[in-house]
Formats: C-alpha cells, sequence, structure tokens
C-alpha cells in the first residue's frame, strides 16, 4: 500500500511539475506576444504621425495659391463684393405647397368631420345592465 502510495506522490509531483512549465512558458509566450503587439502599435503611431506631417506639408497656403492660380480659374474676392445679410434681397416667401397642390385639383374645401357623443358609455347605460 505504502508503495502505491509513493507512486501515485511521484506521478502528483510530476504532473504539478509539467503543470507549472506549461504555465511559466505560456506566460512567456504571452509576454513575447504583446512586446510584439508593442512594437507594432508603436510603428503604427509613427506612420500617422508621417501622415499628418505629409498631409500638412502638402495643405500650406504657400504651395497651394501657385497650383491654384495655375489650374483653377478663380476670381479674386473684392472688398465690394462683401455685404450684410440686412443688404440681401428677400426670398420670395415658400408658401404651402401642399396646399396649393391640393388647391388645383380642388380638394381644398373643408371635411365635415363626425361629432364624438357628448355622454359617454357606462356599464349601467349599456343595454341589458351590467353591475
Amino acid at each position: 500500500m505504502i508503495r502505491f502510495l509513493n507512486i501515485a506522490a511521484c506521478a502528483a509531483l510530476l504532473g504539478s511539475a509539467v503543470y507549472a512549465y506549461s504555465i511559466k512558458y505560456q506566460t512567456l509566450y504571452r509576454s513575447d506576444q504583446i512586446a510584439k503587439l508593442t512594437r507594432e502599435i508603436q510603428q503604427e503611431r509613427d506612420a500617422i504621425g508621417m501622415q499628418k506631417a505629409e498631409w500638412s506639408h502638402l495643405v500650406r497656403p504657400d504651395r497651394l495659391e501657385p497650383l491654384a492660380d495655375k489650374y483653377l480659374d478663380l476670381d479674386v474676392t473684392r472688398p465690394i463684393q462683401m455685404t450684410t445679410v440686412a443688404a440681401l434681397p428677400d426670398r420670395a416667401p415658400r408658401g404651402d405647397e401642399i396646399g396649393r397642390k391640393l388647391e388645383a385639383l380642388g380638394l381644398a374645401a373643408p371635411t365635415n368631420t363626425p361629432a364624438r357623443a357628448s355622454t359617454p358609455a357606462t356599464p349601467s347605460s349599456m343595454p341589458g345592465g351590467a353591475r
């Protein structure tokens, strides 16, 4: 019996050692993955920063102005072209477009709606007199 318990204890010891080493190597593998992903994230951040720098270089006004003058036929805005909102002409009033269409079809006349009953129906006033 004691020999069986010794063998079982050795097997349990070996099993726990295998389990501890497997956890250790899984931890090392995961930490390597985390370090790799951290490096990739930093590379992507650097690439985004580079793209932002290139974009700010491309949209500089001193670079775009000669290109716009060369390829676009734009008029220069003059101070006499600027005005206030009060000086703008009034727009034609927008009316009820659906109403105008109904009038054109001859359907603009008011309709008669049915009147509601003045007294509500209660169980005692119903035929049969439920109580």
